[in-house]
């Protein structure tokens, strides 16, 4: 191992030995082979260290027969007794605990009879909980991966996980960049952003691609990390789109933070539409289904198999 690969675990140790064990849970009922299924509700959101009411939006969204649903999330919130019970003092700051209730992303799971995959990324201040980033569906979650990112800040590591819609198979990706870096540091913000995105890219060879995340993206699409991405394929819908909301943090400054994109190369996706979701309609009010971040709701609808596109 090269001293700087060495100088870059030992860096991480600390963060990983102060987080508790990634979370696998099968819950959704078994789908019939036969069911009609051919599109994916999709709903990305930042919960803000577990503040945003996942039950309550998930139970305002109608996926429809033909629809299975899925979730990205970041910041999801996790309790209980595999994070260590003292901090090893690296963690991401969390003032706000106990202001307001916090769903655990298991518990939301099994209220909710989804299939769940959870992987944390820091611990939350000196209490005994993780945040990370999380997907939940209701198809059965395959070949679920890991990718930490390089440190800039904090430890970041997003979640992949495999589903299989339509005879064609959809890699799921939930990940969040970091907002800034540490003064002085040769990888501060938008360089830092930019190495992050290129290493989670150099792990996402599939064709078919979903992703969700809180990108951080403080100078928008003129950061590298946007490029890197257009580059790579990954785009706003299909047919291409731009999004029409200014903002998709609630919070000060107001800023597009919040992107769920497709790559598509095999020309498997018929369409995708995407909208930002408002608990008030003039966008008012302190937070968003209770988070600092608006959630974003997709639906991509694919071809059959058996067609290329037209």
């Amino acid at each position: 191992m090269s001293p700087s690969r060495r100088a870059a675990v030992d860096r991480l140790a600390p963060w990983r030995a102060n987080v508790g064990e990634a979370l696998s849970l099968d819950l959704a009922p078994v789908s019939d082979p036969a069911s009609p299924i051919s599109s994916l509700v999709v709903l990305s959101w930042n919960v803000w260290i577990g503040r945003g009411r996942l039950s309550d939006l998930v139970g305002r969204i109608r996926p429809g027969p033909e629809a299975a649903l899925v979730i990205l999330l970041q910041e999801a919130y996790r309790t209980d007794h595999s994070v260590p019970a003292r901090s090893s003092g690296r963690a991401g700051r969390d003032h706000l605990t106990r202001a307001r209730p916090q769903e655990d992303v298991a518990d939301a799971a099994r209220r909710l009879g989804l299939n769940l995959r959870y992987v944390p990324s820091m611990r939350n201040g000196g209490e005994r909980s993780d945040r990370g980033n999380a997907i939940l569906s209701t198809l059965p979650l395959e070949s679920t991966a890991a990718v930490e990112l390089p440190l800039v800040l904090q430890r970041r590591v997003a979640v992949a996980a495999s589903v299989a819609l339509a005879g064609r198979r959809i890699r799921l990706v939930s990940a969040h960049l970091d907002p800034r870096g540490p003064p002085g540091h040769k990888w501060l913000g938008a360089a830092g952003r930019g190495r992050q995105t290129q290493h989670l890219l150099d792990h996402l060879e599939d064709d078919l691609v979903v992703l969700g995340a809180d990108l951080n993206l403080g100078r928008g699409r003129a950061e590298r990390s946007w490029r890197l991405l257009k580059e790579a394929g990954f785009t706003f819908g299909v047919p291409q789109t731009l999004p029409a909301w200014r903002h998709t943090f609630h919070a000060l400054p107001r800023l597009v933070l919040d992107y769920l994109l497709v790559r598509d190369r095999a020309g498997a996706v018929a369409q995708v539409d995407v909208e930002r979701l408002d608990e008030d309609p003039s966008d008012r009010g302190p937070t968003v289904f209770g988070s600092d971040h608006h959630p974003l709701l997709g639906r991509v609808a694919l071809r059959p198999a058996d067609r290329g596109p037209t």
